[in-house]
């Protein structure tokens, strides 16, 4: 059995200072040369030296203090009385009543000792210490904990133990922990680390209850496997549902990094069927300009997450992505070939709106500047096989070359673009009135162009003004035979205003004759450069009706004006921040979207309150926090609601107490997991973290992570 230590950044900042190492001025010398210092020395017939008051031995990294030493010179053996003090460099500190060091080989034996290491803040006690040579150590009947002096909120006692500070780990026999006086475990053999260094040994078991898993404990067991590969084997007991065994591998070489994880569960209880789910990214540089990258994820049946995930992220995921790119970067270009498949989670999906296979798909992008009149080429081209069961397939070539004259002032910015769009399809399957091949061409203009002022606000703050105007131009194509692949509308936003494209892939290009007028005000405190306010303003005017819809039959859309389109961000005071974004629509006098943020942060304050709107669709609230209510105690929580269904989204509550050398936290927590039945996961989750002695499990600190933006763990 091993326990693992926490990488921490302070996990002692609520501990009594600890004193220092005792100091003195030994003389000057070799390293190995034994020095001494006493206020009386004398040699017997022997030749031994009888050291007396406030006697100092050094010896490189090592000193011995005492109140009296026989220290014989041939055999290197100092036997000490009185008050002994043995310490090195590394932090350690032994007090003893008495014993013997050879300062030879660096053996001996001290009784009745107390000892300490600062750089983990530990301290115990033992019948004997024994130090074994160059920085080892043994000591029988002895205790360990990293509690101040004075408290053994918990304490670890062995009947052997073995420290090595060069190779950073301990070990004991026998070995019993308590905490408050209550035994809590015992081992016949435990490993454990001494020092900050990746070791292998058992993480601190995490576990909780859900009502759709029983009790649930996570035991984690950390694997070192080099400097540059470790893995992680955590058995979780299922109390409704089984053993599953959970594994995560990772991995950095020179030209690759990546990392895969494996989860199984035999035999469901509840379900009859063995569970399991795969996921993986691995990137690997073949040549200095060729890498080779792989990503994806998979599980064995659509319910997986909804029955044994743990957040909302997986509850409403819908499919899972496998792909593997093969990348080549030239001086002005790149080339990447690349094969892509989605494993659905929806079980009442149809095959017509499932995602297309890409078996293969050519990407190829060019960028050459400084031409000839300071203007700019682009190219993009992309050649894909569509795949997928009982549908339309195509094999599509796309080609879009553009011609920019980027020109620029002081002041001012005008970037005119002309650009030329070929897209071919070969179709397989398709009705007999769309014909096997399909072509489509299509050039598109636009201008883009802004000014900039700025003024000083009373010399302490510079306010800056920034109008932009944005013109597109592409004429219509009717498009309604070609099939959609991977197109989809671009959310509309402030950025979307200066975007000619409406359609996210070439299945569809929008014809336009737009232009968009929009104005940006920033305030900048020019001693340190930060914004500390940008407001965002902007309209589309449209020019001629819009008649390239996603849908094919749609009429087009005949509106003069775009909805108003509105960002605001401002940091009122230190810690502060506000994000605000509004879509309305003036021909209805209605807002169509709309968000509002709240940050606090300080220090280990947090609070997040925020409000989604968009028309039709969803109104949720969200309030999240992490507060400390003293300096041992911290609230947390969060609240997800949506306005528009009257029902919870997710609720969180926990609290958190640290001390010295030990921490816990206790969260309850429920969550939506099927929108169309009701159902909600409830569970509730403990951990408890004996600081210098074992690390958090992989449960509750995650779980804070994802749900309170800001979070972080801090054990």
């Amino acid at each position: 059995m091993g326990l693992a230590l926490p990488a921490a950044a302070d996990p002692w900042a609520l501990c009594e200072p600890q004193s220092p190492l005792p100091q003195s001025r030994p003389p000057e010398g070799s390293e190995e040369r034994v020095r001494v210092l006493a206020d009386q020395a004398r040699l017997d017939q022997q030749g031994r030296m009888h050291l007396e008051g406030e006697v100092e031995i050094h010896q490189g990294r090592r000193s011995l203090w005492a109140d009296q030493v026989i220290y014989d010179r041939s055999s290197g053996i100092a036997i000490a009385r009185g008050g002994v003090r043995f310490s090195d460099a590394d932090g350690f500190l032994l007090e003893s009543t008495g014993g013997y060091l050879n300062l030879e080989d660096q053996s001996g034996r001290f009784e009745q000792g107390r000892y300490r290491y600062l750089p983990r803040h530990a301290r115990g006690a033992a019948r004997v210490i024994a130090p074994r040579g160059d920085n080892r150590f043994h000591l029988e009947g002895a205790t360990f904990t990293t509690c101040d002096p004075g408290r053994q909120d918990w304490l670890l006692s062995a009947s052997k133990v073995d420290l090595d500070q060069k190779s950073g780990r301990g070990t004991a026999r026998n070995v019993l922990l308590r905490f408050h006086h209550v035994p809590l475990l015992y081992t016949p053999w435990i490993d454990f680390p001494i020092d900050d260094r990746r070791q292998s040994g058992l993480l601190l078991p995490s576990f909780g209850n859900a009502n759709n898993t029983g009790l649930d404990l996570v035991i984690p067991y950390y694997l070192n496997l080099a400097p540059n590969r470790d893995a992680t084997i955590a058995p979780r007991f299922i109390g409704r549902r089984g053993t599953m065994l959970k594994t995560e591998f990772r991995y950095l070489e020179p030209r690759g990094a990546g990392e895969m994880q494996v989860d199984y569960l035999p035999e469901d209880r509840l379900e009859g069927d063995d569970r399991s789910y795969v996921s993986w990214e691995h990137d690997w540089t073949l040549t200095p300009r060729l890498r080779f990258h792989t990503e994806g994820a998979d599980v064995s049946d659509p319910n997986y997450f909804d029955d044994l995930g743990s957040s909302l992220n997986d509850t409403s995921s819908t499919h899972l992505q496998r792909r593997a790119d093969l990348r080549y970067r030239g001086g002005n270009w790149n080339l990447t070939a690349r094969v892509e498949d989605f494993q659905s989670l929806d079980e009442y999906l149809s095959p017509n709106s499932k995602p297309y296979q890409r078996l293969p798909q050519l990407l190829y992008r060019g960028h050459w500047s400084n031409l000839p009149g300071q203007a700019n080429l682009d190219l993009q081209a992309e050649w894909v096989a569509f795949e997928r069961e009982d549908s339309v397939t195509a094999r599509r070539t796309d080609l879009e070359p553009t011609l920019s004259l980027p020109l620029r002032g002081p002041a001012w910015f005008l970037d005119p673009k002309l650009s030329y769009r070929f897209t071919h399809y070969a179709l397989e399957d398709a009705p007999a009135q769309t014909g096997d091949h399909l072509q489509r061409e299509l050039p598109t203009f636009s201008l883009d162009g802004g000014l900039f002022f700025e003024r000083s606000l009373g010399g302490e703050y510079l306010q800056l003004l920034e109008p932009r105007i944005f013109y597109t131009y592409t004429p219509y194509r009717d498009q309604d035979t070609i099939p959609r692949f991977d197109t989809s509308a671009y959310d509309f936003s402030f950025d979307q205003l200066f975007r000619s494209a409406r359609f996210s892939g070439p299945d569809r290009v929008a014809d336009g004759n737009r232009l968009t007028t929009a104005i940006t005000t920033r305030i900048i405190d020019p001693a340190t450069a930060e914004e500390l306010l940008r407001a965002r303003l902007g309209q589309i005017h449209y020019l001629s009706d819009q008649r390239v819809r996603l849908t094919p039959g749609l009429a087009p859309i005949d509106r003069a004006h775009s909805s108003l389109v509105g960002e605001l961000a401002w940091r009122p005071a230190p810690g502060w921040r506000l994000n605000a974004a509004a879509q309305w629509d003036p021909q209805r006098e209605r807002t169509e979207r709309g968000s509002v943020q709240i940050r606090y942060r300080d220090g280990g304050r947090i609070l997040n309150l925020s409000h989604r709107y968009r028309e039709d669709i969803l109104r949720q609230g969200d309030l999240s926090f992490a507060w400390p209510l003293s300096e041992r105690w911290s609230a947390v929580g969060r609240w997800a609601y949506s306005l528009r269904d009257e029902r919870d989204l997710e609720e969180l509550v926990g609290l958190e107490y640290q001390s010295c050398c030990w921490g816990a936290r206790v969260v309850s927590r429920r969550y939506l997991v099927d929108g169309v039945e009701n159902k909600y996961s409830n569970g509730i989750y403990f951990q408890i973290i004996f600081k210098g002695l074992t690390s958090l499990g992989s449960g509750v600190d995650e779980l804070l992570s994802e749900g309170i933006l800001g979070y972080e763990n801090s054990d």
